[in-house]
C-alpha cells in the first residue's frame, strides 16, 4: 500500500501560516474508506479535515484554526516520525515541529 502522506500547517490566516512564531505543523498520513472518497476529489482537502479532528482531539478547548494548508509529502515515510495519534476512522496525524 503506498503511504499518502501530507504536511498541513495550520494557522489563524493564511498570512500566519507563512510564519513559523505563528503557525503549527503536522504530518498526515491518509488510510481510511471515509477520506479516500475525498482524496478521489481533492487529497488536500482530507489531510486538512484529518489535521482538523486531531486538534480537536489534542487541544479541545482551543479555537479551531482559521486557515489550513495542505502539501504532499514525498520521499519521506510514516516510521520517520514518531508519537502518531491515530484518530477514530484510522487515519493517523502527528504535530511536528516547525522548520
Amino acid at each position: 500500500m503506498v503511504e499518502m502522506l501530507y504536511r498541513v500547517t495550520v494557522g489563524a490566516d493564511e498570512a500566519s501560516t507563512q510564519n513559523s512564531l505563528t503557525s503549527n505543523g503536522l504530518v498526515v498520513e491518509l488510510v481510511c474508506d471515509l477520506h479516500a472518497d475525498l482524496i478521489a476529489g481533492d487529497p488536500k482537502v482530507a489531510a486538512c479535515d484529518v489535521a482538523r479532528k486531531a486538534i480537536k482531539r489534542h487541544f479541545p478547548k482551543s479555537e479551531e484554526p482559521g486557515y489550513f494548508f495542505a502539501e504532499s509529502l514525498d520521499g519521506v515515510a510514516a516510521s520517520d516520525f514518531f508519537g502518531w495519534s491515530t484518530l477514530d476512522c484510522g487515519c493517523r496525524a502527528v504535530i511536528t515541529p516547525n522548520s
